[in-house]
């Protein structure tokens, strides 16, 4: 029998891409992607992932790295309906990230622009993980290396939350189902 935390915790991965890297610098998010994992299990057709209109232009160098162009983001929804799909699907579960405080900075400033409360959530950042099995972070791409997992990372919100929900897996075994409490956090 898995602990009590692993047993009956739902956890859902996150991922998201944005226009760049600075959300005080006016970037915003893109696209976004929820993928729940259960006992050990990824759950992706149960998965959440949309496109969003960030209402401000994609660099070309953005561009080259995620793929996601202005013409496809232009028609997608807008954060404000986005953002309360994303937090009735998270209601109750443990967010996972790699690099939490990044997507988690873009989240908070989402909300507060379109005048919704900040999230408040419990979280697992994998980098916690990488640095209490390795001794230091490592990148996605270091990690499913070193961990033996096959899929590439793309830049896209889906693919690479998918490749983070099979590293947590991974390192949730390593460190312990039992431990994997030990690396909540609180945000907001």
């Amino acid at each position: 029998m898995f602990p009590l935390i692993w047993d009956e915790t739902v956890f859902c991965v996150v991922d998201t891409e944005t226009t760049g890297v600075d959300p005080l610098k006016g970037d915003r998010i893109v696209e976004i992607a929820i993928v729940p994992v259960f006992r050990g299990k990824i759950i992706l057709e149960k998965a959440f992932h949309s496109l969003v209109n960030p209402r401000v232009k994609i660099p070309a160098l953005v561009q080259k790295v995620h793929g996601i162009s202005n013409s496809e983001v232009m028609e997608a929804p807008p954060m404000e309906e986005v953002f309360p799909l994303l937090r009735s699907f998270i209601k109750g579960t443990i967010l996972v990230f790699h690099n939490a405080h990044f997507d988690l900075t873009f989240l908070d400033f989402a909300a507060k622009e379109i005048g919704e409360f900040p999230l408040t959530v419990s979280y697992i950042d994998t980098q916690d993980m990488t640095k209490e099995i390795f001794g230091r972070n490592h990148t996605l791409k270091w990690l499913t290396k070193k961990l033996g997992i096959k899929d590439e990372i793309t830049h896209r919100a889906l693919d690479d939350a998918v490749v983070t929900a099979k590293v947590f897996v991974k390192l949730s075994k390593i460190v312990g189902y039992s431990n994997v409490d030990e690396f909540v956090r609180r945000w907001g």
